[in-house]
């Protein structure tokens, strides 16, 4: 049968899957065979379909040899890191990193998550076009969370599911672009060991799910590439088309993915009507953007918080850690393995084998793909950044790059010339990034208790959001009940009280700031402030003088991030 087919003794890869042979189709795997493996430029053409019912070129089923089938090198280098061995550590990674971080408090973020999607499908289409300009996530959170519930663990579990399939399909991936199953191996645990993906990967949010889309999508172009045919190229237009809908940013991969298609195009078994239906299906897409574009564009400052960058942030932010201290004592053991299997008498012993840097060699479109994976959404978002008034140059609108990244760093391990310090490197990326990560705690759910409970004796006290939210600098945002509702999206998820009243994101210098305070502090005997800290807000330090001036005292808590100020006074 075609998995596990072996032609001339050597084992190839999966061309098939249980999903079907669309779907399937994209989870194919090279064999291993480092520079010797067979280009993508010198693939046969498309065979007849394998017993599992998937189509696969003809020289990759046991059922179908055909003469002039590529055939692997005799002798191929030992394999280090393995499949088991990848798959273990990642598991290992995601139970120890990832999974207990799912029962948490939801942070801001993704309390607006809960937000968009809690008063039924027609409003969350509109507020996923005007304020989380991500729609088809949220009309996916929103059908979930129909079926399983709003609990933090139901709203994380879409983002943990979709983040373990990124890892499968980047593993799958980096086989076929890097050329043995080793590198896509080690691929996919820099990805999993990186700070976007452990970040990311227990958030109600849309980035691991467009992660997933955006891998299937680059192995779906692949798979037509290599195949041609009308339901691979209906598959990667609708997933073209998908993608930018999950968020914007992930688009800026288009221009990688559209090269890689024109430099393997005019050997591809692809036809130009094949081209049409997926230029269609993306001007659908962009069609159906539109809305979400205008109101975008509308309120494009909600996307500038970070400040401009410099050039150190340019050249540092895809310094890993990890991976760079695999590589280092990667090649520090492959040295001292090499120098202990030298004899005294400086000959080789007899019978060892000499220890040899890999040369995984990748064909020029592959070259390019990398290259502009990783370095276009990095200058896109810098030059914009520095050249105009809106600052994009953070982490997570970077994450659509990850994916090459972590592949740019499984080719420098794939490198270490031995087996064994491989594996030591690999294991040392996961252990760095235990050593490294730590999630932000922003704990509104202990904070929300801790306001009830203060607030129990005057029920109709108010409590002061400062959410942080860049919106809450216009005014108009604040006064209008619809939009401070998104201001106070905690609250929604959280309850705190019965008046909550959405504060300026900064206090001076705004004159609602005392309309608000003038409102409350005469009138009431208690209450509460909080105020979320994650981007630098300092309400309190603005509240606190002029409330003790009045005779409040204030007591403070900490919950990570979110910040607890109780006042009372005694009439």
């Amino acid at each position: 049968m075609c998995l596990g087919a072996r032609i001339r003794g050597k084992g190839m890869g999966v061309l098939c899957s249980l999903a079907g042979p669309e779907i399937g189709a994209m989870f194919w795997m090279l064999p291993p065979g480092g520079a010797n493996v067979v280009s993508h430029h010198e693939w046969p053409a498309p065979g007849r379909v394998g017993r599992l019912g998937v189509a696969c070129p003809a020289a990759w089923c046991d059922d179908a040899r055909v003469s002039g089938a590529p055939s692997l090198p005799a002798e191929s280098a030992p394999e280090g890191v393995s499949l088991p061995l990848a798959a273990a550590l990642i598991l290992l990674l995601a139970a120890v990193s990832w999974l207990p971080h799912l029962s948490n408090s939801l942070w801001l973020d993704e309390t607006m998550s809960y937000w968009v999607i809690q008063d039924g499908f027609a409003e969350s289409i509109d507020r996923a076009v005007h304020q989380q300009p991500q729609p088809a996530y949220y009309i996916f959170l929103w059908a979930w969370v129909q079926l399983f519930g709003t609990s933090e663990i139901a709203l994380r579990i879409p983002s943990l599911l979709a983040m373990l399939g990124a890892c499968f399909l980047l593993a799958r991936l980096g086989s076929a672009l890097l050329g043995d199953r080793e590198s896509g191996c080690l691929a996919a645990i820099v990805f999993a060991s990186s700070w976007s993906v452990f970040r990311e990967s227990v958030d109600a949010r849309s980035y691991a799910l467009g992660l997933f889309v955006l891998l299937a999508l680059t192995a779906s172009l692949l798979r037509w590439l290599d195949s041609g045919g009308w339901r691979p190229a209906w598959l990667c237009g609708v997933l073209a088309a998908l993608l930018p809908h999950l968020h914007l940013f992930f688009a800026l991969v288009y221009p990688a993915l559209a090269v890689y298609g024109i430099l393997r195009f005019g050997s591809s078994p692809a036809r130009r009507g094949e081209v049409g239906v997926v230029a269609a299906c993306l001007a659908t897409g962009a069609l159906f953007y539109l809305p979400v574009a205008l109101a975008l564009a509308e309120h494009a400052s909600s996307y500038s918080f970070a400040p401009s960058p410099d050039a150190h942030a340019l050249f540092t932010i895809f310094v890993w850690p990890a991976p760079v201290v695999g590589l280092l004592i990667g090649f520090a053991a492959a040295g001292m393995l090499a120098a202990r299997s030298v004899p005294p008498g400086g000959g080789a012993r007899q019978g060892s084998a000499p220890i040899r840097a890999s040369s995984l060699e990748v064909d020029r479109a592959t070259g390019f793909l990398l290259a502009l994976w990783v370095f276009l959404p990095l200058l896109l978002l810098f030059l914009f950044s520095t050249l105009s008034d809106a600052s994009v140059f953070i982490r997570r609108y970077l994450i659509a790059a990850v994916p090459g990244v972590a592949l740019l760093y499984a080719w420098a391990l794939r490198g270490i010339p031995s087996a064994r310090a491989r594996m030591v490197a690999a294991s040392l990326v996961v252990l760095t990034s235990f050593a490294l990560h730590e999630r932000p705690q922003d704990d509104f759910r202990t904070a929300a208790l801790e306001v009830r409970s203060f607030l129990a004796a005057e029920g109709a006290a108010p409590v002061l959001l400062a959410s942080g939210l860049i919106e809450g600098q216009d005014e108009s945002w604040l006064r209008d009940p619809a939009l401070s509702g998104y201001l106070n999206a905690p609250t929604d998820y959280y309850p705190m009280g019965e008046r909550v009243i959405a504060l300026p994101r900064k206090m001076r210098g705004q004159p609602l700031a005392l309309e608000i305070l003038e409102s409350v502090m005469p009138a009431h005997s208690r209450f509460a402030v909080v105020e979320w800290t994650g981007n630098g807000a300092d309400v309190l330090g603005w509240i606190a003088p002029r409330a003790a001036r009045l005779g409040y005292r204030v007591e403070r808590r900490n919950f990570g991030v979110v910040r607890v100020a109780l006042f009372r006074r005694d009439f």
